[in-house]
């Protein structure tokens, strides 16, 4: 697991947490559900109960089942990592900066258009978006690059690729930017299914690839 050791100057500790509290805001105005608002100061990770979850998970699986399935992996983890650590991440969507240039970025039109569009956007688009979970603690929990890209074979390669991050602890790269919180998102636009729980990845819709 990656775990930075370069710390930021608090101003740039606290854009994190801005910009996710704004995300927030910017999910109920588009009439979405958005989480409870749950803020805590101290950590809430432990790396030593967190990562056994996530490897088991990647060990369940076949290199080509974790392929492209970004938000059914990060979804499904959820449950698993409140069940053994007690922390209550949410599924967070947005798009990351990585040496200096934006991946998936979009804005509000592009929010706009899926709310609009639904089903057919992620049709049309796959998921032009970076998935990732933030813990109350504002701290981010990625596995795209471990799971879904399909660069891992091996459960120490998966380990090395998983990105987790605290605010006061953050490497220039891989920069996350929150657009909306919750799982409401994509319930409304029609690729997450409730049947009732669990929750349901719509089958028809195309993966995403980081690489």
């Amino acid at each position: 697991m990656k775990d930075s050791t370069h710390r930021r100057s608090e101003p740039e500790a606290a854009g994190y947490i801005a910009e996710y509290m704004v995300a927030f805001e910017r999910t109920e105005s588009f009439g979405l559900k958005a989480p409870p608002r749950l803020l805590v100061s101290k950590p809430c990770v432990d790396v030593n109960k967190t990562l056994p979850v996530l490897l088991d998970y990647f060990d369940e699986h076949t290199n080509a089942e974790l392929l492209g399935q970004t938000l059914a992996i990060h979804l499904a983890l959820i449950p698993r990592l409140y069940e053994v650590t007690g922390v209550p991440f949410e599924l967070t969507v947005g798009w990351i900066e990585i040496a200096g240039r934006p991946k998936w970025q979009h804005d509000e039109d592009t929010i706009r258009r899926f709310m609009t569009d639904k089903l057919s956007a992620w049709q049309r688009e796959g998921v032009p978006f970076q998935i990732w979970l933030t813990s109350p603690a504002c701290e981010i929990l990625d596995v795209t690059f471990g799971m879904n890209n399909g660069w891992a074979k091996t459960r120490e390669e998966c380990a090395r690729l998983i990105i987790y991050k605290t605010p006061n602890q953050l490497t220039n790269e891989p920069i996350y930017h929150p657009t909306v919180v919750g799982e409401d998102f994509l319930l409304q636009t029609g690729v997450l299914v409730e049947i009732p729980r669990p929750l349901a990845i719509n089958s028809r819709i195309p993966g995403q690839s980081s690489s």
